[in-house]
C-alpha cells in the first residue's frame, strides 16, 4: 500500500524535548512532516513530498520483504519482550532497542539521613542532638551560635553527572525565620519560611553540578537571634520530584525501591560487520577456562537470563578480591588494537541494587596498561562494557569482573548475577554472540534490493533520499555506509558514509563527480539525513542542519540499493540501526 497523505513537517527538523521523553527517536510519525519543506534550513528545498515508492519502516515488517538479506550463520537480535533471540540465516535483523529512560532509577544518596556528625557539619550553628522528628522519625537540633556570616548545615556529595536532582528535608524553628535549600552553592528555590511546626520543603538542581545539598541562611538568618533549627528526614534523589523518604545509615546510596521506567520499545533493522566472540565460553562461568582468584564463588542461578532461559551464574565473595583479579578468561591478542569486553549483569536482590563491582581488561604481556569500567548494580540485567587500546608489544590479556576498589567500601557488591560474556576487535560491544568450548564468529549483515524490486521504486537519474538512523560509533576508522546505489561496481555509484560528519559521494563512468560535506552525527541517537539529487543539482541536510550543495554533477545510471553497506562489502558496514529509510523518485525542485 502506498502512502497517500501529505508530510507536514521538516524532515530533518530537531526532536523536541516531548519527543525525546517519549522513547529513543522520539514520536516521529511520517504524517507529522512538513509539505514544503524537504530540509529544515533557511536555503530549503520546497515542495509537496509524498506518495514514496520505497518506505521502509522495521514497525511494519511487511515492507521489509522486499530486501534480500545475506548472512551465514545465525545471529541474535532484542525481541518486544526485551529477550535476546536468534534470527536464522539470511535474514533482516529487526532489533526492538529500548526506549528513552522516562525516569531514573531512584536512590538515598544521602548516606547518613540521622545528621550523623562524619557526613553533615554546621555554619554558624552548634549540633545539639537528636530529637523527636515528624512521622515517626527521629529529627536532630542545630543553634544558632553567631559565628558564621552564612549560617547553614551541610552535607559533602559529588553527584556532579548532569542529571535533575531534588533535595527534600521537614524543617521547624524555635521560632518563624526564612532559610533557602540547596543543592549547590547556589540556592535553587526561592526562601521559604520556616515555622515552628514540621513542614516538608523540595528543591531541585534541574543540571544537577551538586556537590552537596545544604539548608542555608544566606543572611536571610539574622545572626545572635538565638534561633534553634530543627531537621529530620532529607533525601537526594534523582529526577525533579521528591518521593517518599527512606531512611539511610549505610553512609552510601540506598535503593529507594523505585526502578527506572522506559519508554516502549522501537524497532529497528540491526546492520553490523563481521564479529567474533573471543571468549570460549560465554554463559558457563562456572568452566575451568574462567579463573577464579581471591575466593570468588561461581554457582548456577535459577534467575531468568536476558534470553529467557535459567543459565545465568551468582558471583559471591566478590569484596574478597583485590580489584585486579576475580573471575577472569585469558586470551591472545593483537598489538596495537582495540578491543570490547562485555556481559550483562544484575543485583541478586533489592539490597544490592546501587551498589558496584567492576569490569576490567588489563595486559598479560608487554608495557603495563589496563581499562575499567564501574558496573552499578539494578534489579534488572543491563549490559555493561569496557574498551582498551593495546600498545604494539600487548600480545595477551585478561578479561576480569572483581570488586570495584574505585567506589566507597560500602558501595561494593558482594556478588552479582552475570550472563553472556564477549571479548572482541573494535571499540564497541556488537550483538551478542553465545559460544560454549569455543570462539564463535557471527557474519556480517548484507541487505540489497536488486531486480524488479528495484525497478519497481527507482527513477534513473533523479530521486530523494531520507534515513533515519543510530550509528555504534563514529569516528575517522569506524565509517558508517548508510546506502549506496551502485551497478555493482565502484564506477557507477551514489554513497552515503557517517564518520564524524556526513559525506554523499557521487561517481560517473569511474569519474568522481561531487562530494559533499556537512554536520555532525551523534553516537547512540537518532540522526536524519536526507539527500536530493539529479543531473547538476544535489542537496544534502542532516539533523536540520544547513542545506549543502553541488550544482554540477552527473548521475551514475544504478540498479541495485545496498543498505548500511556498500560494493566494496563488509568494509564499512553501518555497525548500528537504521529506523527508517525513505526514497521519492524525483528531485526536489520538481516537486
Amino acid at each position: 500500500m502506498s502512502l497517500t497523505r501529505p508530510l507536514t513537517r521538516p524532515l530533518t527538523r530537531a526532536l523536541s524535548q516531548s519527543e525525546l521523553t517519549q522513547k529513543l527517536g522520539g514520536g516521529f510519525s511520517i504524517f507529522a512532516l512538513n509539505p514544503y519543506l524537504l530540509f529544515d534550513a533557511r536555503d530549503s528545498m520546497v515542495g509537496t513530498l509524498e506518495n514514496p515508492t520505497l518506505d521502509l519502516n522495521p514497525a511494519l515488517p511487511e515492507t521489509l520483504d522486499v530486501i534480500t538479506a545475506t548472512r551465514a550463520g545465525t545471529a541474535t537480535y532484542t525481541d518486544v519482550n526485551g529477550l535476546i533471540a536468534t534470527a536464522p540465516a539470511n535474514t533482516v535483523r529487526v532489533d526492538q532497542t529500548q526506549g528513552a529512560e522516562l525516569t531514573p532509577t531512584k536512590f538515598q544518596n544521602i548516606g547518613q539521613t540521622d545528621f550523623a556528625n562524619s557526613y553533615w557539619f554546621a555554619r554558624g550553628f552548634t549540633k545539639v542532638g537528636a530529637v523527636d522528628g515528624p512521622l515517626g522519625y527521629t529529627g536532630y537540633e542545630f543553634a544558632e551560635n553567631n559565628t558564621n556570616s552564612n549560617p547553614g548545615v551541610y552535607i559533602n556529595s559529588d553527584l556532579s553527572d548532569g542529571s535533575p536532582m531534588t533535595f527534600g528535608v521537614w524543617l521547624k524553628a524555635s521560632s518563624p525565620i526564612s532559610v533557602a535549600l540547596a543543592t549547590t552553592g547556589s540556592v535553587k528555590t526561592s526562601t521559604i519560611n520556616v515555622t515552628t511546626e514540621w513542614q516538608f520543603f523540595s528543591c531541585t538542581d534541574s543540571t544537577n553540578t551538586n556537590t552537596g545539598p545544604h539548608i542555608g541562611g544566606f543572611a536571610t538568618i539574622t545572626q545572635g537571634s538565638g534561633v534553634t533549627l530543627f531537621a529530620a528526614m532529607p533525601q537526594l534523589e534523582e529526577g525533579t520530584t521528591a518521593s517518599d523518604f527512606v531512611e539511610n545509615t549505610t553512609g552510601s546510596p540506598k535503593f529507594t525501591g523505585i526502578s527506572a521506567t522506559y519508554g516502549p520499545r522501537v524497532p529497528m533493522v540491526l546492520i553490523e560487520p563481521s564479529a567474533t566472540n573471543l571468549l570460549s565460553y560465554s554463559e558457563d562461568f562456572s568452566d575451568p577456562g574462567w579463573t577464579k582468584v581471591y575466593d570468588v564463588v561461581v554457582t548456577p542461578s535459577s534467575v531468568a537470563s536476558p534470553d529467557g532461559t535459567t543459565n545465568s551464574f551468582k558471583l559471591s565473595e566478590l569484596e574478597l578480591t583485590d580489584g585486579d583479579y576475580g573471575l577472569s578468561e585469558f586470551i591472545n591478542t593483537t598489538p596495537s588494537t582495540s578491543y570490547t569486553f562485555s556481559a550483562y549483569f544484575k543485583a541478586t536482590n533489592d539490597s544490592d541494587v546501587g551498589k558496584k563491582v567492576r569490569i576490567r581488561i588489563r595486559r598479560n604481556a608487554g608495557t603495563a596498561i589496563s581499562a575499567s569500567e564501574s558496573v552499578t548494580l539494578t534489579s534488572e540485567w543491563v549490559r555493561h562494557s569496557v574498551t582498551i587500546d593495546l600498545l604494539s608489544d600487548n600480545t595477551s590479556c585478561w578479561f576480569v569482573v572483581s570488586k570495584d576498589t574505585s567506589s566507597p567500601t560500602a558501595e561494593h557488591a558482594e556478588e552479582c548475577l552475570i550472563w553472556g560474556a564477549q571479548a572482541e576487535t573494535g571499540s564497541v560491544s556488537t550483538s551478542y554472540i553465545p559460544t560454549s568450548g569455543s570462539t564463535v564468529t557471527r557474519a556480517a549483515d548484507d541487505l540489497v534490493i536488486s531486480g524488479s524490486d528495484f525497478t519497481d521504486f527507482y527513477t534513473q537519474g533523479k530521486g530523494t533520499f531520507y534515513v533515519e538512523f543510530v550509528p555504534g560509533e563514529l569516528s575517522a576508522s569506524a565509517t558508517n555506509t548508510l546506502l549506496e546505489i551502485s551497478d555493482g561496481t565502484v564506477n557507477e555509484r551514489i554513497i552515503s558514509l557517517a564518520y564524524s560528519s556526513f559525506h554523499v559521494y557521487v561517481v560517473d563512468g569511474g569519474v568522481a563527480q561531487a562530494t559533499l560535506d556537512g554536520g555532525t552525527y551523534t553516537v547512540g541517537a537518532v540522526n536524519r539525513l536526507a539527500f536530493s539529487y539529479k543531473d547538476n543539482n544535489i542537496q544534502a541536510s542532516v539533523n536540520g542542519g544547513s542545506v549543502v550543495s553541488d550544482i554540477s554533477a552527473s548521475i551514475p545510471t544504478v540498479d541495485r540499493l545496498i543498505i548500511g553497506n556498500e560494493t566494496v562489502a563488509n568494509t564499512r558496514l553501518l555497525n548500528g540501526h537504521i529506523k527508517r529509510f525513505i526514497y521519492w523518485p524525483y528531485h526536489s525542485d520538481s516537486l
